[in-house]
C-alpha cells in the first residue's frame, strides 16, 4: 500500500535480528487478554460480543492477541468501536453556496490518489479497471470528510487511512465515516495548517527510547539523527511501510481501541525491539536513518502483536500526560492527544451530537488555530467570547487528567478504597464541570 512520491526499498528477505523486549515483562501484556473466557475459541467471542454490543470484550479483543482476525468481523465490529452516527452533521456555513463546497485541498488528494496503489490482498484484485475504480471512490472519501468539516486540512497519507476503511468496508459510506471519526478524534492534530504538533508527537518518541532504550537514543543523538524516519508511520498507521493488508488491519484494530498517541508508543516499541540491529550498524548518518525507516517491513509473520502487547505496556506505563512532562514537551489543550478522554468518552449513537459541542471551533477554523486565536486575543484584551470557550474546554481537560491520574495512581498502588473515594469525587467535579461550565451549544 503505497505512494510513489519517492522510491520505496526493496523488501528484505529476511527480518532484522531483533533486540530485546522492552522492560515490561511479557506476562503483563498477555495478562490483558480475559482469564475467565480464555478457553473459549476466539472466534466465538468475536461474535457474541458483536452480537451483545460488549465494547468492553470487544476492545479487549482488538487489542490482544490475533485482534478481529476477520473482514467480516471488522466490517461488523469497527463501526461500534469508531461510535459510528454519534456525531449530527455540521451546518452548512452562510458563506456555503451549491456547487462552490469543494475543498481547497481536493487538487492534492486527486494528485496523491493517482499515486496510490491497492494493497497486496488475495482478496482484492490488481487489475487496472479495479485499482481504477477503488481509487475513485477513495476520493470520493476523502473529499467527503473534507467537504463536510472544511477547517480541517488535508495532509500526504491521509488517503492511506482512508484506503484501508474502504478496502475493509467495500462501500464509500462506511468508509467516510470511519474516515471521518479518525480524523476528528485520532489524526486531528496533522491535519491543522502545518503539522508542528505531529513533530511535537515525534519528539515525544525520542523522550520513550530515552527511556526504555537509552543506547539507541545515545546513538541517534550522537549522529544528530531527526525522528522523521517514524512520520510516514505516524500519519498512515504504518499503511504507508508494510505491505502485508493482513498485518495493517491487525495494527488498526489495536489503534482504533486506543489514545491518539498510541502510535507512538508503537513506534517506540518497534524500534526496541530492533535495537541490536540498529546498534549493529555503522556510525553513518544515513545508514541508521535508512535502517530504522525500514524497520516496518522487516516485522515477520506473527511478530505484530507482540509489538502491539510491548506499546501497551509503554502506554499504561508512561501515559500522555505524563510523557509530556518527561519530556517538557507539550501539545496544546485542544490537541486530539489531550482532548480525547474528554471528548470520546461522550460520544453515544444513542444521543447524536455536534462536534463543535465537544470541542470548540470558533469562526471556522481548527481547533489548535482556535486555540492560539483566543491566547492571542487574550493578551490583547479581546475575543472575550472566544476565549470563554476555549477556558472551559481547557478546565474539561485538565480536570479529567486529574481524575485519570488518580485512577491510575491508585491502582499501580493498589488501594482499593482510595481509588473508589478519589474516582466518586473526581466524577462527581467532572459531570458537574460539564454541566455547570461547558454550555457549547452545536
Amino acid at each position: 500500500m503505497t505512494m510513489n512520491e519517492k522510491p520505496r526499498p526493496r523488501r528484505r528477505k529476511h527480518a532484522v535480528a531483533t533486540g530485546s523486549n522492552p522492560t515490561h515483562s511479557r506476562s503483563r501484556a498477555s495478562s490483558t487478554e480475559s482469564s475467565g473466557s480464555a478457553a473459549e475459541p476466539r472466534a466465538k467471542r468475536i461474535a457474541q460480543a458483536i452480537a451483545s454490543v460488549d465494547l468492553t470484550e470487544l476492545k479487549q479483543l482488538a487489542r490482544t492477541g490475533g485482534g478481529l482476525q476477520t473482514m467480516r468481523n471488522r466490517r461488523r465490529a469497527w463501526p461500534l468501536l469508531l461510535n459510528f452516527r454519534s456525531l449530527t452533521e455540521p451546518e452548512p456555513s452562510d458563506e456555503e453556496k451549491p456547487g462552490e463546497s469543494a475543498h481547497p485541498d481536493e487538487p492534492q488528494v486527486a494528485l496523491d490518489i493517482v499515486r496510490t496503489s491497492l494493497p497486496k490482498s488475495t482478496e482484492y484484485r490488481k487489475d487496472e479497471a479495479a485499482t481504477k475504480k477503488r481509487q475513485e471512490q477513495l476520493g470520493n472519501v476523502v473529499c467527503a470528510v473534507l467537504r463536510k468539516y472544511p477547517w480541517l486540512g488535508y495532509y500526504q497519507g491521509f488517503h492511506e487511512l482512508a484506503l484501508t476503511f474502504l478496502c475493509v468496508f467495500g462501500s464509500e459510506r462506511p468508509a467516510a465515516e470511519a474516515s471521518k471519526m479518525v480524523a476528528l478524534f485520532f489524526v486531528r492534530d496533522a491535519m491543522s495548517s502545518n503539522l508542528d504538533n505531529v513533530l511535537v508527537q515525534l519528539q515525544l518518541l525520542y523522550v520513550l527510547l530515552r527511556t526504555v532504550s537509552p543506547d539507541v537514543h545515545a546513538l541517534l543523538a550522537e549522529l544528530d539523527v531527526p525522528p522523521f524516519f517514524a512520520i510516514s508511520w505516524v500519519l498512515t498507521w504504518f499503511a504507508h511501510d508494510i505491505d502485508g493488508f493482513e498485518d495493517i488491519c491487525r495494527i488498526y484494530d489495536f489503534l482504533i481501541v486506543s489514545p491518539p498517541l498510541q502510535i507512538v508508543y508503537m513506534a517506540a516499541a518497534l524500534v526496541k525491539r530492533n535495537e541490536h540491529a540498529i546498534l549493529a550498524c555503522d556510525r553513518d548518518f544515513a545508514i541508521v536513518h535508512t535502517t530504522l525507516a525500514q524497520l516496518p517491513q522487516t516485522v515477520g509473520d506473527g511478530e505484530w502483536r507482540h509489538i502491539i502487547a510491548d506499546s501497551y505496556c509503554l502506554e499504561r506505563d508512561y501515559p500522555a500526560t505524563k510523557l509530556q512532562h518527561m519530556g517538557n514537551s507539550h501539545l496544546p489543550k485542544l490537541s486530539a492527544v489531550n482532548s480525547f478522554e474528554a471528548t470520546w468518552r461522550r460520544l453515544d449513537p444513542a444521543q447524536p451530537r455536534a462536534f463543535v459541542g465537544l470541542v470548540p471551533i470558533l469562526n471556522g477554523c481548527h481547533p489548535l488555530v482556535s486555540e492560539s486565536a483566543s491566547a492571542a486575543s487574550g493578551s490583547s484584551g479581546g475575543g472575550s467570547n472566544g476565549r470563554a470557550v476555549v477556558n472551559r474546554m481547557a478546565r474539561v481537560i485538565d480536570l479529567t487528567s486529574t481524575a485519570q491520574k488518580a485512577r491510575d495512581l491508585a491502582l499501580q498502588h493498589r488501594w482499593p478504597i482510595l481509588f473508589a473515594t478519589v474516582a466518586s469525587a473526581t466524577m462527581v467535579m467532572y459531570a458537574w464541570l460539564l454541566v455547570q461550565q461547558f454550555q457549547m451549544h452545536p
